[in-house]
């Protein structure tokens, strides 16, 4: 008996995700920490360009999203992108480098999130009767928790995020609808003027707050018609995202003076709700903050802990990530959970950001890849694949360009 049959009995069994537990799923990766840690970063290096900005990156997240979707519909596998290179690449030792380098990638940047978590919640319950607990406690708290639920079912995971997911734009849409009722606070800001190469830059780490929508592929094999509701799902949450950082772009930069920005810029999006909602705002964006770190790993995990699954079953991981171990998870479940726990305690979190990034590209551009070697199969437009391909090139070597100057 192979592992899908074990783990999930029969494919009728196992309809437990709709479209919006899909979208959810994926804003939920999407809008994590990136959102709160680079919005004022990207504006301090292109200024009054980061509109531009976010609208190239969210093109090129549209273009890789039209692979994505192209290859989920023909091959509705839960080991997604991992399933796509094995199918794309005869040669084992390219399809499974390009999925490690996925799913390490993506474990590492759960670490990183679950230490941002755990900054934003001792801040947040400094002076509390928890006030006592460390940065690390909070992020291994964290860790255990969601790995144990990705254990349980697909369904738990999808209603988990759309409940966070709400929440978390709720919040959001109140700074935003706050910014529009108070357009008579805007302020005639003297941002530096941007060069061309700072542009370039602020595109690289703009991407990377789109980087995490793939995890929609996981979930084909848990929806009824994955050929609709991937594709759909996939373009929804893209342009939604793309217009709530369009218009929290928008927020900081006309409603924070550009002093306060540059003394600020890690979390300008918390002082735009201080000026803007007052105390009480201030403290609901830390929640939200929270509540994106939370989703983030959550989809995160349900990502790598279905690509181990199919890793395993193509031989490039050990037995170990095929092996029960509670509900739907494995001992390599457990395996990979400890790694990102010592990640997260031992790793310093700028080298986690830059490597997260250009490995996250480099995974990107290899779908890109993979759906042009599958093109007749999957019926795929060569001028889009080629399209996005060479805006995805231009990131990259954007980025990499930036952090080689910086």
């Amino acid at each position: 008996m192979n592992f899908k049959t074990k783990f999930w009995p029969n494919r009728s069994e196992k309809y437990d995700m709709g479209l919006w537990s899909v979208i959810a799923l994926g804003i939920g990766s999407v809008v994590g920490a990136g959102i709160f840690a680079l919005l004022g970063q990207v504006i301090m290096s292109a200024g009054y360009w980061t509109y531009g900005a976010f609208a190239v990156a969210g093109t090129a997240a549209l273009f890789s999203g039209y692979s994505y979707g192209e290859l989920a519909a023909r091959y509705p596998d839960a080991g997604g992108l991992t399933d796509y290179f094995r199918r794309a690449f005869s040669c084992k030792c390219v399809s499974g480098t390009l999925s490690l380098i996925y799913m390490l990638t993506s474990a590492v940047s759960i670490s990183m999130m679950a230490k941002s978590f755990g900054i934003y919640f001792t801040a947040l319950l400094k002076g509390t009767d928890y006030g006592w607990m460390t940065v690390n406690e909070f992020a291994a708290v964290l860790i255990v928790g969601l790995a144990l639920l990705n254990m349980m079912s697909a369904g738990d995971v999808g209603r988990a995020e759309i409940l966070l997911v709400t929440l978390k734009i709720l919040i959001l849409g109140s700074l935003i609808g706050a910014a529009m009722w108070n357009a008579d606070l805007t302020l005639s800001n003297v941002l530096p003027q941007p060069t061309l190469m700072s542009f370039w830059g602020a595109i690289g780490v703009t991407f990377f707050a789109y980087a995490g929508y793939g995890v929609i592929t996981n979930a084909a094999a848990d929806v009824q018609h994955p050929k609709r509701t991937i594709r759909l799902g996939i373009y929804i949450t893209i342009l939604a995202v793309m217009a709530l950082y369009m218009a929290l772009a928008h927020v900081v930069l006309n409603f924070i003076p550009a002093a306060d920005l540059e003394k600020n810029a890690d979390t300008a999006v918390a002082v735009a709700a201080d000026k803007l909602l007052g105390k009480w705002g201030y403290g609901l964006i830390y929640v939200a903050a929270v509540m994106a770190f939370v989703s983030g790993i959550n989809a995160t995990f349900f990502s790598i802990f279905r690509i181990s699954r199919s890793l395993a079953e193509q031989g490039v991981l050990p037995k170990i990530y095929e092996k029960k171990f509670w509900k739907r998870g494995t001992y390599g479940n457990i395996l990979t959970s400890a790694i990102v726990l010592l990640a997260a305690i031992f790793m310093d979190f700028s080298s986690i950001v830059n490597l997260s990034s250009g490995a996250y590209l480099v995974s990107y551009l290899g779908i890109f890849a993979a759906n042009w070697h599958l093109r007749r199969e999957t019926g795929s437009s060569k001028i889009l694949i080629l399209a996005g391909f060479g805006l995805m090139l231009f990131i990259l070597t954007a980025f990499i360009v930036s952090i080689a100057v910086g």
